[in-house]
């Protein structure tokens, strides 16, 4: 009975080996299941280095030849994206041109898909490019030419500047032509502006251009007594002496209470600023009676405000010595162009040396030519006043 259970078993037994090993169901034959691709320390490169139409690339671990890329907005709107190089350590693909705005970013591979962390963000730029600017000063109310690819018919450049009063920019409209743009300057530019390109809610800086200023020009506010070599940067004078012609400077003090001012070119605004400061701490702390309410001569400048149309210019301080020495210099052009300056001693900005605390720097136009400017009492005094701003 044993001998006959085992020629039984042995057959059975061999069978099953058998087919085991060559897999005798042809259903359960063996294929990979594919997963959702596995990527790790992945880092979106800064919407400073992203450029619509150019490539971009993110850094991680695990990409792999064949994955696809979409880019999927606020709304789920999804768009795949050309793929231009894969490594092991970074993907690069094509920015859509007409992307903006905060993206996520899936990759697809055998038909799986991951959403890789974080947010992919595109500039809102009208993307322009083989920028070339005119190198030299263009002159005011010029036709002015850009080169560069990419711009379309509607597009808009703003200029605009620090100097202008605030919230004024130009809106000029371009004109295409087989380089790039040009359009046509209009009245009241000056300086140093930066050119903004826009297109719809899309914007992008291309640079500077420089419209050169002169002695004698009439802009800003006033007129322009004093330009640099480049004829890019200079001072403009108001068109008159402000407040009364017997103004106070500010009280005497010690010399450790001195604003601490400069008698140079450019320094003017910051002793300015550093006058009113000072006097308005020195006031606070010692409650002088001949002084409450008195505007001194560095607040009647900055309180100074000029319109011209919708523009309010309202940056002006009082000069420095060096400044101010130049606004004399050419006095006589400046009367040729409207502007008012009674005979009489003007004050600088610019305390006295040594005992700084109780004198100030005037400077005397009752001269015709002979340059005066010596330093007299800051309350003892009471002379004119005469702004200028800067640009």
């Amino acid at each position: 009975m044993k001998t006959y259970l085992k020629r039984l078993l042995i057959p059975i037994l061999s069978g099953l080996i058998v087919c085991n090993f060559y897999s005798c169901d042809s259903d359960d034959e063996h294929t990979a299941t594919p997963i959702a691709p596995i990527l790790k320390e992945i880092k979106f490169p800064s919407e400073n280095d992203i450029i619509p139409g150019q490539v971009a690339q993110i850094n991680g671990l695990g990409f792999a030849k064949e994955d696809i890329v979409y880019l999927s907005n606020a709304t789920n709107q999804k768009e795949k994206v050309e793929v231009t190089e894969v490594t092991d350590s970074y993907l690069k693909f094509i920015v859509p041109m007409e992307a903006g705005g905060e993206y996520t970013i899936i990759i697809e591979r055998a038909g799986k898909q991951t959403v890789l962390n974080g947010t992919f963000k595109v500039p809102f730029v009208v993307p322009i490019t083989d920028i070339v600017l005119p190198s030299g000063n263009v002159q005011p109310k010029s036709k002015v030419e850009i080169q560069g690819k990419g711009f379309e018919a509607g597009d808009v450049a703003v200029l605009y500047a620090s100097f202008y009063p605030a919230g004024v920019e130009y809106n000029l409209p371009l004109t295409l032509n087989e380089e790039g743009v040009e359009f046509i300057l209009p009245e009241g530019l000056y300086g140093v502006n930066s050119i903004m390109i826009v297109r719809g809610e899309r914007k992008s800086n291309l640079g500077t251009i420089t419209i050169e200023t002169n002695v004698g020009d009439k802009l800003g506010g006033g007129v322009v007594f004093w330009v640099d070599a480049t004829k890019a940067h200079g001072y403009i004078v108001n068109m008159s002496n402000i407040g009364t012609g017997t103004e106070q400077f500010g009280p005497e003090v010690n010399p450790s209470d001195a604003a601490g001012t400069s008698q140079s070119m450019g320094s003017g605004y910051t002793n300015t600023q550093n006058i009113v400061k000072k006097f308005n701490a020195l006031q606070g702390a010692n409650n002088w009676p001949e002084w409450q309410g008195v505007k001194i001569a560095a607040q009647l400048c900055l309180d100074n405000s000029v319109t011209e149309g919708n523009a309010v210019y309202a940056d002006w301080f009082l000069p420095s010595r060096e400044e101010l020495i130049e606004v004399f210099k050419v006095k006589s052009l400046l009367a040729e162009k409207g502007v008012n300056i009674p005979a009489n001693n003007y004050w600088t900005s610019s305390e006295g040396d040594g005992e700084a605390g109780w004198s100030a720097y005037y400077v005397n136009f009752y001269e015709e030519t002979n340059i005066v400017s010596e330093i007299c009492s800051k309350s003892g005094w009471k002379i004119g006043v005469l702004p200028i701003r800067a640009y």
